[in-house]
C-alpha cells in the first residue's frame, strides 16, 4: 500500500480545473490538488458546516437567506476553528510531496482553501 497513490486515486476529475501553459504553481496546485480533494470531500464540509451553523443559530431553518449568507461570510473570514477544520480535512488529504509544497506556500494554499469551501458552502445553501 502506498499512501500517495491511493490518496490520488481518491480525487474526483474536475474538467472545468484546466491545467494550461502559463499558469501559475500555485494555480496548478489549487487545479490538480485542492479542487479535486474539496470535490471528494463535498458531502463531509456540507454536513460539517450545517452542523456548525444550527448549533450558532438555533433557529437555522427560518432565517432568511440573505442572513445566512452573512452568517456564511462571517463564520467563514472570522472564525479560526471553524477554517482550521475546515483545513486539515483538506491538507490530510494531501500526499508527502504536496505537502511540502503546502508547508512552503502555506498562506495562499490556505486562503485559496477557505475560499473554495466557502464558494461551496454558499451555493449548497439550500440544503444546509
Amino acid at each position: 500500500m502506498e499512501r500517495g497513490r491511493d490518496l490520488i486515486k481518491l480525487r474526483l476529475e474536475i474538467p472545468a480545473a484546466k491545467i494550461t501553459k502559463g499558469i501559475s504553481d500555485i494555480e496548478e496546485f489549487q487545479n490538480v490538488t485542492i479542487r479535486p480533494i474539496i470535490k471528494f470531500q463535498n458531502d463531509f464540509l456540507i454536513q460539517f458546516y450545517s452542523n456548525h451553523a444550527r448549533g450558532y443559530k438555533k433557529d437555522w431553518g427560518s432565517i432568511s437567506n440573505e442572513k445566512k449568507e452573512l452568517f456564511i461570510e462571517n463564520s467563514m473570514n472570522k472564525n479560526q476553528n471553524l477554517k482550521n477544520t475546515f483545513i486539515g480535512s483538506i491538507i490530510g488529504y494531501f500526499t508527502k510531496e504536496e505537502q511540502d509544497y503546502y508547508f512552503q506556500n502555506k498562506s495562499e494554499v490556505n486562503r485559496r482553501i477557505v475560499q473554495i469551501i466557502k464558494q461551496r458552502v454558499l451555493s449548497n445553501l439550500p440544503i444546509i
